[in-house]
């Protein structure tokens, strides 16, 4: 049954609405959707009434966890003992396809194992909000980013008719990634891969394509194999004028060593850094990051993120 649209666009866009109808810009989704994906229009619409409005995405997007807690509380989220014992399992069990998938793409076997482990606990945690909600709830009120998860929303819809799932029953986090490396629908379009070359791509219940997809995502965002990921370092002037935890791409070990930060592995002078100061468990501490620290930031734009990856990855080599 088609729905009443010149009604629902003068009906109040309230935050308690029951379902997506009540929203002016679920219009346009269901048009593109229909038009430009081929998709049946009523099978579209009853989505959208069967779907509801989360004030939980909009809620917690603006409070994540790796910006708002200090590292002595973020730290333990991850790396608990439980979480590197469970790392040490699943790296034993999967190692064949780890290592050909390291083989591959030049990704330590331990930063892919550590990325899983962090995104959904190895696939034992992939996520409790109901995706179709997430993207859609964000794309019909998260103001400038609207037009980004209106996207999102597009493409999950588009992927979930290609891979056979319902869209109304996958789980994820609450700004809408999924499955054992917790992709954004657009990062699955751009970066998943059939590892195991079984013609299908399953990010979803299948760990070997996960594995190899996670390994593809770091390579293509620039991973050099055997390159420093991050460094210890001695600063002499803890006040000196040097920016600390940002992505700012501006800055070389050269410039920093000038202003007394010193990196415990030296690189060359013109090696990109990243200046961390981390309010850690033992104190503050001094890092210096270097390009592959910023790789795995392609993952989440967090220094406590990528810190937390790279800590996790050595815990899991020690054992």
């Amino acid at each position: 049954m088609r729905f009443a649209w010149t009604v629902f666009l003068f009906v109040s866009c309230s935050l308690s609405a029951q379902d997506f109808t009540e929203f002016p810009r679920t219009q346009a989704v269901v048009e593109i959707l229909v038009t430009e994906h081929g998709f049946d229009r009523a099978q579209v619409e009853n989505w959208m009434i069967s779907g509801s409005y989360r004030e939980a995405p909009s809620r917690n997007l603006a409070a994540p966890a790796e910006t708002t807690k200090k590292y002595a509380q973020y730290k333990p989220m991850f790396l608990g003992k439980d979480t590197i014992r469970k790392g040490q399992k699943f790296a034993l069990e999967y190692s064949e396809l780890l290592a050909s998938a390291e083989a591959e793409y030049g990704v330590p076997v331990s930063i892919i194992v550590a990325i899983i482990g962090i995104e959904s606990r190895y696939g034992q945690s992939s996520g409790r909000h109901g995706t179709f909600n997430s993207l859609g709830s964000l794309a019909v009120t998260e103001g400038r980013r609207a037009d980004y998860f209106q996207r999102e929303w597009i493409r999950f819809l588009v992927i979930a008719r290609e891979q056979g799932l319902d869209p109304l029953k996958v789980k994820g986090s609450y700004a809408g990634a999924t499955g054992y490396p917790q992709f954004m629908p657009t990062s699955y379009q751009a970066y998943a891969v059939d590892h195991d070359k079984d013609g299908d791509i399953d990010i979803w219940s299948d760990p070997y394509d996960a594995i190899g997809s996670v390994a593809n995502y770091l390579n293509e965002n620039g991973w050099r194999t055997g390159a420093t990921i991050v460094s210890s370092a001695t600063v002499t002037d803890p006040n000196s004028a040097v920016k600390v935890n940002s992505f700012d791409r501006s800055r070389t070990l050269a410039e920093v060593e000038q202003l007394g930060w010193f990196s415990a592995i030296r690189e060359s002078g013109e090696a990109q850094v990243f200046p961390i100061r981390l309010d850690a468990e033992e104190g503050t501490q001094y890092w210096l990051g270097y390009r592959n620290f910023w790789v795995i930031s392609r993952y989440n734009r967090a220094i406590a993120y990528s810190m937390a990856v790279f800590q996790l990855a050595e815990a899991l080599e020690q054992k």
